[in-house]
């Protein structure tokens, strides 16, 4: 049997989640609906790109990490300057798309919903300025909001100097602009704390006036955490005055940044009072369910994500998810429509209820061997699963001990590598019987079928 111990992180933050969800309850119901389908006639009139969590790091800290791990800094430099790399890579892929759409080829606006600097030293603002200099193009609408590392380095001095140094190299904190009939609105942090107790009064005044202007019209925001309790890492890294906000827009399609979760999770878009999409980042993933064994799953810094989101003249949206490693779109799309009428086929019970439970190919992928030290490896091939498998539980017993386990997170993330697992088992008694146990779990706390496996170890 499952022990509630061994899904209890994967189940606590997805209770949390359904928690917040069931304000919509009474509007999405008990039914199970099929997720929509983009219209083949779907065409645009407004396109613009969003990413977050760039993290600009200043020249002092590159030397260090250089001089850290003994080579030249030269050369150093050209392997972690990541953040211009994949920020240039982002605008410009999202160009690329535009231009190689049928009809309408804009890109009216990119946004990067926060932590574009690493500690908000003003070295850092100039990187990231330039960056966008050297790459942006003319029709192409800016939109940035702070993050809590723009405020970092004046915590313990004057927060209030985060704010002047967002102000002087960026522009106002707070931002709404129209776009080809929709409008965008962009909320930072509050000028001496990390809230939005004052930029909050400031947002919900500026969606009544997105609502007496378009009506039922999708409206995008951007901020930096999540709103509490919606999107999957807004149990740990919400903001509850968003959420409060947001509530009585129905047509709200919100973006935020600050977890680091991967955006192919299918808790990352969310819909109860309002839409929500998390971002991912280009800089690191980090992850809830590997808190274990390190809440940065392994090949963390191979992160970089970004949503492409198109509207047409009626208000419906369609978004697609970006892979700047493979420099391919994932293989699903969300297509928003009639939103004003609570339409929310992507909600929490909807999305679960539609997942399936994770299923391994065949114990045959499972096999044992050692490594050149001697050590047992474990390798076996990935469960599948409708949406992602999210993670897996291991144990390795001899006879009623238990020797090893592990929880970690499965490579659903990452589009360059095979779904296939090796994992160190350590030195084992030779001439022993083990027994391996294994299963999976979805994105929803569903876990596969126990698989066991047992061997004599060599």
């Amino acid at each position: 049997m499952i022990s509630v111990k061994n899904i209890g992180r994967t189940l606590l933050s997805s209770l949390a989640v359904m928690f917040f969800s069931l304000l919509s309850v009474l509007t999405v119901g008990t039914k199970t609906y099929e997720l929509p389908v983009t219209p083949e006639d779907f065409e645009p009139v407004m396109r613009f790109a969003v990413c977050s969590d760039v993290h600009f790091i200043n020249d002092n800290e590159l030397e260090a990490k250089g001089e850290e791990a003994g080579e030249e800094y030269e050369e150093y430099l050209q392997k972690v300057n990541v953040p211009a790399q994949r920020l240039s890579a982002a605008i410009n892929a999202a160009y690329a798309y535009a231009e190689s759409c049928d009809g309408y080829k804009g890109l009216d606006a990119f946004a990067v919903a926060g932590d574009f600097t690493n500690e908000g030293a003003p070295e850092q603002y100039e990187a990231f300025n330039k960056t966008c200099k050297e790459n942006f193009r003319a029709g192409t609408q800016r939109i940035v909001c702070s993050g809590n590392h723009e405020y970092y380095m004046y915590r313990t001095k004057d927060r209030a100097e985060g704010a002047r140094v967002f102000e002087k190299y960026i522009g106002s904190l707070n931002n709404h602009y129209v776009i080809n009939g929709y409008h965008f609105i962009s909320v930072s942090y509050d000028e001496k704390v990390e809230t939005y107790l004052k930029s909050g009064v400031w947002l919900k005044k500026e969606l009544d006036k997105a609502v007496a202007d378009t009506g039922d019209k999708p409206i995008f925001v951007f901020q930096h955490p999540a709103p509490s309790l919606t999107i999957y890492g807004s149990v740990k890294w919400g903001d509850p005055t968003v959420s409060a906000i947001l509530s009585s827009y129905p047509q709200v399609v919100d973006f935020s940044g600050h977890s680091h979760y991967p955006i192919n999770d299918p808790r990352s878009i969310w819909q109860g009072t309002f839409t929500a999409l998390g971002c991912g980042a280009l800089s690191y993933f980090e992850t809830e369910l590997d808190t274990i064994a390190g809440n940065f799953p392994g090949d963390t810094e191979n992160a970089a994500q970004f949503y492409i989101v198109e509207g047409d003249k009626d208000g419906n949206v369609r978004i697609k998810a970006y892979d700047l490693i493979t420099n391919r779109f994932f293989d699903f799309e969300y297509y928003l429509t009639g939103l004003a009428e609570k339409n929310y086929p992507y909600s929490f019970q909807n999305l679960s209820r539609l997942d399936s439970t994770p299923v391994f190919k065949a114990r045959e992928g499972m096999a044992t061997s050692l490594n050149e030290n001697g050590e047992t490896v474990l390798t076996f091939d990935g469960a599948k699963d409708r949406f992602v498998t999210e993670s897996y539980k291991l144990t390795v017993s001899q006879g009623l001990k238990k020797v090893f386990e592990d929880n970690f997170s499965g490579k659903y993330m990452y589009l360059f590598e095979d779904d296939k697992y090796s994992i160190n088992l350590g030195k084992l008694e030779s001439g022993k019987k083990y027994t391996i146990t294994l299963y999976a779990l979805n994105a929803f706390a569903k876990p596969s079928r126990l698989q066991r496996y047992s061997f004599t170890a060599e």
